[in-house]
């Protein structure tokens, strides 16, 4: 058990001060243990902004080793949108397998440490939309060999302009009602907008973008489109994330 005056002492410490005690190994081996558990917290602090739950920062550990991440970092280097990244894929993790409680739990923390923007990172995550964007980035930063920074400023712009550049597209919309809506952001000369559904959903979504496809209007209305993933959740459902590039205005004007 540590002394009441130690524990308090030991409260004050820093990271680094902790660290140097901890190496020193100065200290009784119960104290030794609080030491080990208080820097692991410190330092999940520092690297998340909150201190995760042990599955979420396990979780969080093996995604710095992802591809997806990897990615992300070479498009964007270091930079704080980076941690917000690492955030959104394990939402999208804990997503597909249901995790409703370590969702809603990660959620508060993130709103409280990084606000609205924090948010709208896991929300892409929970619905399945970061990986496309991360694909997308790295896409156009091989292509166009832009710098860090280029793609840091971009990105931060997709995030700032989320809302108006996305489409949810959910079964009860319809067909019509997805054609109809495709039509009006290409009218307004968006420069990117993406268009996201799932499951049956994702079928309906498939024949209106191909009605639109198939009768020219894409191309007409000065558009390129790329089907940007499709993949299969736990629950068996194709997941569609489509992407309309303005071969006029892309890179020049963002709404």
């Amino acid at each position: 058990m540590i002394p009441p005056d130690v524990y308090s002492e030991l409260l004050t410490k820093s990271l680094p001060e902790l660290l140097k005690l901890y190496a020193a190994g100065t200290i009784g081996k119960d104290a030794i243990e609080w030491v080990k558990l208080r820097i692991k917290k410190l330092w999940e602090k520092k690297q998340y902004g909150f201190t995760p739950e042990p599955q979420i920062a396990s979780g969080l550990q093996r995604i710095n080793k992802s591809d997806a991440y990897q990615r992300t970092k070479g498009c964007i280097g270091n930079n704080p949108y980076l941690n917000l990244i690492r955030l959104g894929l394990r939402i999208e993790e804990l997503s597909e397998k249901g995790k409703i409680e370590a969702i809603a739990n990660m959620r508060n923390n993130v709103y409280d440490k990084y606000g609205n923007d924090g948010i709208k990172i896991l929300n892409m995550g929970s619905t399945g939309a970061l990986m496309p964007i991360i694909q997308h980035l790295s896409d156009i930063k091989i292509k166009n060999n832009y710098s860090q920074t280029y793609m840091s400023d971009y990105f931060k712009k997709v995030i700032e302009n989320w809302a108006n550049i996305t489409i949810f597209h959910q079964t009860e919309h319809g067909k019509e009602a997805l054609i109809e809506k495709i039509k009006h952001y290409m009218d307004a000369h968006l420069e990117i907008f993406f268009v996201f559904s799932i499951g049956t959903a994702g079928d309906q979504a498939k024949k209106a973008i191909s009605t639109l496809n198939n009768n020219r209007t894409i191309q007409k209305k000065g558009y390129m489109l790329t089907l940007i993933s499709r993949k299969e959740d736990q629950m068996g459902r194709d997941h569609f994330s489509w992407i309309f590039r303005n071969t006029y205005n892309f890179d020049k004007v963002f709404l």
